[in-house]
């Protein structure tokens, strides 16, 4: 049920392109600090190249990790191709 409506609020965004921090603060639903697979599930991208980027082999993906993925993908917060994220409600 939790990753269907994920998966919801990616597909209903508005078309502004959030930042890389706005996107991981969004993906890390639980606020740990981490963005689990589960979490991740929203960008199947990101899923996509896990191994690679967990780095730390922690099976979860920590701000530094995720940069590395914002970074991979040619973009600056202007031209991102997640505009699909989540963007964060400012927790």
């Amino acid at each position: 049920m939790f990753k269907k409506m994920l998966v919801l609020i990616v597909s209903t965004l508005l078309a502004t392109v959030a930042s890389a921090a706005d996107i991981f603060a969004t993906l890390d639903t639980n606020q740990n600090g981490a963005i689990s697979k589960e979490e991740a599930a929203a960008l199947p991208s990101l899923i996509e190249q896990w191994s690679t980027l967990d780095t730390d082999a922690s099976g979860d993906l920590n701000a530094k990790e995720f940069a590395v993925y914002q970074a991979s993908s040619g973009s600056t917060p202007e031209t991102s191709p997640m505009e699909d994220a989540p963007r964060s409600t400012g927790r």
